[in-house]
């Protein structure tokens, strides 16, 4: 199975992560407090939620009739493996370096994401990391 998350997925994992545990209908509000574009139908939200824990990001417990739903890795492990699955992509053959060259020389990082690289860029230079 592929566990790379699915940018629908990441939207129903950010609501679990903010209030956890956490039923489907506080899901439903929170995605559409956060995320208006959003239109899924119940059945939609079901799926993403079915998914999400066969792949292991979510974990549920059955309350009553309805399930409770926890995070099953954190916001960090979740980055992480987004991270290792889009460099360990062909274009970018393994290379941290070269995804991050490409992305801003491409005007794709915020003015935060530059300040981020440069205090790391500064710590990487005085041996802190």
């Amino acid at each position: 199975m592929d566990t790379r998350l699915k940018d629908n997925e990441w939207i129903i994992l950010h609501a679990v992560w903010q209030e956890n545990p956490i039923d489907l209908k506080s899901i439903i509000r929170y995605v559409q407090a956060h995320n208006p574009e959003v239109t899924w139908d119940y059945k939609t939200y079901h799926s993403f939620l079915r998914i999400l824990l066969d792949k292991g990001y979510l974990k549920a417990v059955k309350v009553g009739k309805n399930n409770l739903y926890s995070p099953g890795i954190t916001y960090e492990e979740a980055m992480s493996r987004e991270a290792d699955s889009i460099v360990s992509r062909r274009s970018f053959y393994g290379s941290v370096s070269g995804l991050m060259i490409n992305m801003a020389e491409q005007g794709k990082l915020t003015e935060q994401e530059k300040r981020d690289l440069m205090e790391l860029a500064q710590r990487l230079a005085n041996g802190e990391v």
